[in-house]
């Protein structure tokens, strides 16, 4: 089905256009928007790791500094007077509101505690590190045997003339510490997990309900994705990133930022829910979809306008032309195209018509050349576009054809005429304007610039002779000439010029021979 209607084609190519450039357009900001909101939640997330990890660092070297004050003065750890100790041990425990006990042992592993109860740990771990290498440490997080909770343990190995004398330990609830780190206002809105370089979670600042750590330690397991990311971090000791599901099972994103605490490798998670950055995402999808169909009401309604402002006046134009055909309500008025493809058939066929009717009134019906009014039409447009130049208008007048037409007949007169116009065209060639200007007169208008009107008479006056010569018609074609010169102007008198060569044709006849008739 073809569709003829400017609304509808308008319609079928630009509003998908339009649409199109539009989709691309949102296509691309949509791209760019969400690339920009991920890269800066992952910058976000890069940032809070690494300043999550200094805290950490901070905190627990505010822990170190007072046991290392006192190993550098061990006098009263030096002495045998446990009350002294104790003493100094209490003082200890206050320089720093992290600090959960401190303890004092003696190289066998003896201990004292703060509150004078008498421990061994000469079988733990962390105690025989730092006598082996007599170095201060911080041990890796376990659970407390009273407290039930993580901890871990800040140890300061005290010499005296470099030899090791005993041992200072200072133990900090981890989720004190975490959540002293945890505490400003920039982490209030995303997950902080700090983890041992088992991936054992020490602490989570958005999962307070997370007290099971015997449970975590025992299982020892994080989110298989998080846990590659974890161990990939504390190997390559750079920042890596992962999706993961966090105990509550909602999805997240995360940032892994190794650190090391006096020997012990920990890292911590900072992350975000993937549904915050995805939320910003499909909010963003929404506004652009709601623009999209904006833009599409407005561009359909610019279009309509558009193609309105265009119909109208081809409405209009149609309606005149059905006026003109008088075929008013033969159309349908909502196919523009097809109603003006019908009119501009039918103008162009009334401009043939038009042309032809004109080439008729224009010209001669016998000899084809111009009549008086077609010759005189033509003449003035050369003057026009000849304006300042020399031209020549020549009259020619057929000798004896009211002798031929009574003696010969009228078709013998309308065959000399016919072989006098061809031999004046012959004779003055294509550029010259010649006309049939009555029963047997004939003028013709040349131009200097394209011939003499001299040398084209005598051409022509050879024609004839040539032409009489060979021909077997019973009488001669004779032409008496007369002519007359001027220079072409916008307003010459035409009829004036054409009386004036007529004068000279008379002129010239009275000095002519009498014309011998064949038979």
């Amino acid at each position: 089905m073809t569709i003829k209607s400017v609304n509808a084609r308008f319609m079928m190519v630009l509003l998908p256009l339009l649409a199109l450039c539009f989709v691309l357009i949102s296509g691309v900001t949509y791209y760019m928007a969400s690339e920009s909101l991920s890269s800066s939640a992952v910058t976000v997330a890069r940032c809070l790791g690494n300043e999550a990890a200094l805290r950490m660092q901070i905190s627990v070297a505010d822990i170190q500094l007072p046991l290392k004050v006192v190993a550098a003065h061990p006098n009263a750890f030096l002495s045998a007077d446990e009350g002294e100790i104790i003493g100094e041990l209490v003082a200890l425990k206050k320089t720093s509101p992290l600090i959960g006990q401190t303890l004092f042992a003696y190289p066998d592993g003896r201990t004292i505690r703060a509150d004078g109860k008498h421990l061994d740990r000469s079988s733990r771990d962390y105690f025989q590190t730092v006598v082996r290498t007599k170095e201060p440490y911080i041990s890796k997080p376990f659970l407390g045997e009273t407290t039930k909770k993580m901890q871990t343990m800040v140890l300061q190995p005290i010499f005296a003339n470099g030899e090791l004398r005993g041992v200072l330990f200072a133990s900090v609830h981890l989720s004190t510490l975490v959540d002293k780190v945890m505490a400003d206002a920039i982490f209030s809105d995303e997950y902080l997990y700090i983890t041992d370089e088992d991936g054992v979670v020490v602490g989570c600042s958005a999962h307070p309900n997370i007290a099971d750590h015997e449970k975590l330690l025992r299982e020892g397991a994080l989110d298989e994705r998080l846990g590659f990311a974890l161990r990939t971090a504390l190997a390559t000791e750079e920042q890596t990133f992962s999706n993961f599901n966090a105990p509550d099972g909602t999805a997240r994103f995360g940032a892994v930022t190794p650190f090391n605490l006096a020997g012990n490798r920990w890292a911590v998670v900072s992350s975000y829910p993937l549904a915050r950055v995805n939320g910003q995402i499909h909010r963003l999808l929404g506004v652009v979809a709601a623009a999209f169909l904006v833009a599409i009401l407005l561009a359909f309604l610019i279009v309509r306008f558009f193609a309105k402002s265009i119909v109208t006046p081809l409405n209009k134009v149609a309606r005149e032309f059905r006026d003109i055909r008088e075929e008013a309500g033969d159309d349908d008025e909502t196919d523009e195209i097809g109603a003006l493809e019908e009119s501009v058939e039918h103008v162009r066929s009334l401009r043939d018509k038009s042309m032809q009717l004109e080439r008729k009134a224009s010209s001669d019906e016998l000899t084809g050349l111009l009549n008086r009014f077609g010759f005189k039409r033509k003449v003035g447009e050369a003057m026009k576009d000849h304006e300042g130049h020399e031209a020549v208008l020549v009259f020619a007048d057929l000798d004896h054809l009211k002798h031929i037409n009574d003696k010969i007949g009228h078709a013998a007169g309308d065959e000399a005429i016919d072989a006098a116009a061809r031999l004046l065209r012959m004779g003055f060639g294509g550029e010259a304007i010649i006309g049939r200007v009555g029963g047997d007169e004939f003028v013709i208008f040349l131009c200097m610039d394209h011939g003499n009107s001299a040398d084209a008479v005598e051409r022509t006056k050879s024609l004839i002779r040539e032409y009489n010569a060979h021909s077997k018609n019973p009488y001669y074609v004779e032409l008496s000439i007369g002519a007359t010169s001027f220079v072409c102007t916008t307003d010459a008198d035409i009829s004036a010029l054409m009386r004036k060569a007529d004068e000279c044709l008379y002129a010239a006849k009275q000095k002519r021979r009498e014309t011998s008739i064949r038979y």
